[in-house]
Order: structure tokens, then C-alpha cells, then sequence
């Protein structure tokens, strides 16, 4: 059994037959109740596929900012027009083969399964769709169904995901050093092309992935692994709306109140941070979470469905940051700081801000309110009861094959400390929202706050500051981070 990309599993014992045996045609069949199905373990393919997706969605964002600029401010500085039909009609020829290209990526997977038993009425050859031939020693029948592929999201363990992030970040930083200290020659310029394009794959995706592991295999969520990548597909591309927002429609509106939005340090580069970016963010993937209300079915599944929205939001954003992180001065510390800053607290900042909405949407579902369904579309298979049985290269069964739905007893001893401090969670979608903003937009504003203040200073010390008042920030995110989730996780079952 297996996927028509790429897997075919039979169990099967082939031997010639005469030619003068009949052949019987065999039809499609439904799929029976309680299917079992077997499959080699994957744990990597899914970060493969996504880094594939997240190039894809880059492209598309930055894309579908220009043509909508180019219907509304052509020249993007901040006032309404010059409307640029050329702008936006070759935006949109360039947006046409990565829209192309996302959905072939996104294409439903079938999974084709053959099953064969003895049957003294049977035949030895068997003829099915697409040219195959099943042959067996005796009398058999055969069965064999083709259904959407339901199989179980699997993730690299967290700790190997870690150790790439390490010691990527650390090669790369060394690499990238003689170039920062002797400057640019034949072998610094060579050393760095070498590792640029790993140190950028390893900086702004592994720990994104490294914390959606966590929460995929700690949290007690039982899910496919198609609808899993869905979420995160959805968080990359309501970045398009969120740097609309930002970049096209916040500076027309800060400009008609007289502020300049585009100089570093003014209030309006201010209000761009702590004011356009949280809500219009914030929103933008609410929004995604509210697309994908149709797996959410209960609050908690609620937080993971817009926290791992929120992941692949930070997955999209981060790729930016690492690049301009590469691409500036002193390349090796501003990506070293930069990835491990992002991958410690924006990264799990988005995924907890838009888990705060989406707990707050799964409370909303839960109270019986509905939403139009979306699940006749290609990301939701109706043969969800498929048991899936992983095996590794040995032929081994599994054991997170089981793939249970209680929290893992290392998440249950972590957060049973916190739990008689935990905090309640958002009932309603409003609160959620609102919350979510508020964290959103403390983070942003404070940051740049302290940065404005410490901006006429080039001291050691303003820099030591602004350090650590990062520091600080990462340690109270992270205590709020432990104080919600024993609510979440440790909640009553559902």
C-alpha cells in the first residue's frame, strides 16, 4: 500500500503464469471500515516538502505586494497613486507560475492500497487500472482502493532539529567571519557563497520546525499529516494581506495625518510597529485560523491549529529577516544574533499570540456555532478511521504509530509544576484577538521604544542595553508561555 506519488506496497508472491490463463479485470472497490494501511517512516519529508512550499510563498507575497501597489500607489511612497497598469499586469504574469507552482506542490495525495487473499473461485492473473498485472501462485482475489492519503503527521524529533539549528547557525557564523574580519577577497567571497544559501535554510527554518515537533509530538494532538501542512501553508500566505497592510495601505493612512512613515525614527515608523503591524498581522491570521475551522474541534485543537498558523507566518517572515541578516554589514554577527533571537522569541511569540485567537475560535465552535465548510476541498480526505501502521528501515513497528491523544509524559512533568499558577484562557474571539494584539504590539513597541531612546548613544553600553532588554523581554514571554499552557495542555479532556 502507499501514495501514487511514489509508493506501491503489495504483499504479494509472484510467479509466472501460463499464457493461456484468463485474465480478470478489477475494479475499483470503496474503501472498507477500519482500513489499516502500511508505510515506511518519513520524518523528513515534511520539512522537505515545506522548505519547497516556503521558496514558493516568499515569491508569491513579495509579488502580490507590488500588483496591488500597483492599483493603488504606484510609486509605494506613501500617497495614492500613480495607478501603473504595466506595474501591476507584469506583477501579475510573474504571480501566475508561482500560484501554478503552489498548487501542483499542494496537489491531493491518493493512496493506492492491493489487497490479495486465497479464494478457490479466484484467478491467478489479475488486471487492474493503469496497466498493472497482479500475478499469484493460486486462486486469489483482489481488491484494491483509491482514497485521499490520510497518513499521520510525522516530525524529525525536536532535539535532532535543535542540534541542526546549532550547529548550522554556529558553522555558518565561523564561515562567515573572515569575510566580516579581513573583508572581501577571492577566498572570503568564495567561503561565503558556499555557505550562504545552508546558512539561510538553516536559520530562518529550523526552529520553526524544531518548535512545530513540539508541539506535534508533545501535545496530544492526533492529526493528518496533509491537513497539518495545510496550517502551516495557511500562516505563509496570510503574510500577503499582513504586508499589504504594512507596506501599501498603513503608509497612505499614517501620510494623510502628516507623519513619515518611511523614515527610520519618527513616529510614524513607530506606528507602522507597534500599531499597523499587530493588528493587520494579527488579524491576517485569524482570519487563515477561521479558514481551517473545519479541523478544529475543540479549543485545544483550536490553539494548535493557530499556533502552527502562526509558525508558518513566522516560517515566511524569518527567510526575510535571514536575508537582509546576510545581505548587510557584518553579515556573521547580525545573522547570528538575528537567527538566534527570532528562533528563542518571534518565532514562538507568533505561534502563541495566534494560538491565544485560535483557542478563542475553538471556545466560539464549541458553543455550537458553525462555518461554512471548505472540507470538500483538496486538503481533507473522508477516510479519516485509515489506521496507519509506520515501520523504519528495519521493518520495525513504530511506537508513535499509536499516535496517541493524550500529552506526552515529558510535556504532562513540565507544565504540572506551572499549573497551579496557570492563567485562564480566552472565551471569546474578541478577547483572543485582542490579547493576541496586545502581546503582538507590547513587543514590537517596546523594542523600538527602548531603541529610540538609546539611539543617540553608540556606546558599548546603549548596545549592552538593548540586549538586554531583549533578554528580558524572551524571559517574560516565555513566563507567560508557561503560565497558559498547563490551561491549554492540562485542560479538562475533550
Amino acid at each position: 500500500m502507499g501514495e501514487l506519488s511514489g509508493y506501491l506496497f503489495l504483499v504479494m508472491v509472484m510467479q509466472v503464469a501460463p499464457p493461456s490463463q484468463p485474465m480478470w479485470e478489477i475494479p475499483l472497490t470503496p474503501v472498507p471500515n477500519k482500513l489499516t494501511v502500511w508505510r515506511a517512516s518519513t520524518p523528513w519529508q515534511t520539512v522537505r516538502s515545506m522548505l519547497g512550499l516556503v521558496i514558493v510563498c516568499f515569491f508569491i507575497a513579495q509579488i502580490s505586494v507590488l500588483i496591488v501597489a500597483g492599483y493603488i500607489d504606484g510609486d509605494m511612497n506613501g500617497t495614492i497613486g500613480p495607478f501603473d497598469p504595466i506595474f501591476t499586469f507584469l506583477g501579475g504574469i510573474c504571480l501566475s507560475p508561482c500560484l501554478l507552482l503552489f498548487f501542483y506542490l499542494r496537489r491531493p495525495k491518493l493512496t493506492h492500497t492491493v489487497q490479495a487473499y486465497p479464494d478457490a473461485g479466484g484467478s491467478n492473473l489479475h488486471a487492474l487500472s493503469g496497466g498493472m498485472v497482479v500475478k499469484s501462485p493460486g486462486a486469489t482475489k483482489v481488491q484494491h482502493h483509491l482514497f485521499r492519503s490520510t497518513a499521520p503527521l510525522e516530525m524529525p524529533r525536536p532535539v535532532h532539529l535543535w542540534l541542526l539549528f546549532v550547529l548550522g547557525v554556529g558553522i555558518s557564523t565561523v564561515c562567515l567571519l573572515p569575510l566580516t574580519v579581513f573583508g572581501a577577497n577571492v577566498w572570503t567571497v568564495l567561503l561565503a557563497l558556499l555557505v550562504v544559501l545552508p546558512a539561510w535554510l538553516i536559520g530562518f527554518a529550523t526552529p520553526v520546525f524544531a518548535w512545530w515537533s513540539i508541539t506535534s509530538r508533545h501535545f496530544g494532538i492526533h492529526i493528518a499529516r496533509r491537513d497539518a501542512e495545510w496550517m502551516l501553508a495557511a500562516g505563509m500566505l496570510s503574510t500577503v494581506p499582513a504586508i499589504v497592510i504594512n507596506s501599501v495601505v498603513s503608509p497612505i493612512l499614517i501620510g494623510f495625518v502628516g507623519l513619515d512613515p518611511f523614515t527610520t525614527g519618527t513616529l510614524g515608523e513607530g506606528l507602522i510597529l507597534f500599531v499597523s503591524a499587530p493588528v493587520g498581522e494579527e488579524i491576517s491570521k485569524a482570519i487563515a485560523v477561521l479558514a481551517l475551522s473545519h479541523l478544529i474541534i475543540s479549543p485545544k485543537h483550536g490553539f494548535y491549529v493557530g499556533s502552527t498558523v502562526g509558525l508558518g507566518f513566522a516560517l515566511l517572515e524569518n527567510a526575510s529577516y535571514i536575508s537582509m541578516a546576510l545581505a548587510g554589514d557584518y553579515s556573521s554577527i547580525s545573522y547570528f544574533f538575528t537567527a538566534t533571537l527570532r528562533g528563542l522569541s518571534s518565532i514562538p511569540g507568533h505561534a502563541m499570540w495566534t494560538g491565544l485567537s485560535g483557542y478563542a475560535i475553538g471556545c466560539w465552535l464549541s458553543r455550537g456555532n458553525t462555518l461554512p465548510s471548505i472540507s470538500g476541498t483538496a486538503y481533507l480526505s473522508d477516510d479519516a478511521e485509515a489506521n496507519w501502521v509506520l515501520y523504519d528501515k528495519r521493518g520495525a513497528i513504530i511506537e508513535q504509530s499509536s499516535w496517541t491523544t493524550i500529552p506526552s509524559p515529558q510535556m504532562v512533568k513540565l507544565l504540572g509544576k506551572h499549573q497551579n499558577h496557570a492563567w485562564p484562557m480566552p472565551q471569546t474571539i474578541t478577547a483572543g484577538l485582542v490579547l493576541a494584539i496586545a502581546g503582538h504590539a507590547l513587543w514590537n513597541g517596546s523594542s523600538w521604544g527602548v531603541g529610540m531612546i538609546l539611539s543617540d548613544s553608540t556606546s558599548g553600553l546603549a548596545i549592552l542595553l538593548q540586549l538586554a532588554w531583549l533578554v528580558l523581554m524572551v524571559l517574560m514571554l516565555w513566563f507567560c508561555i508557561l503560565r497558559w499552557l498547563p490551561t491549554i495542555v492540562l485542560g479538562p479532556k475533550e
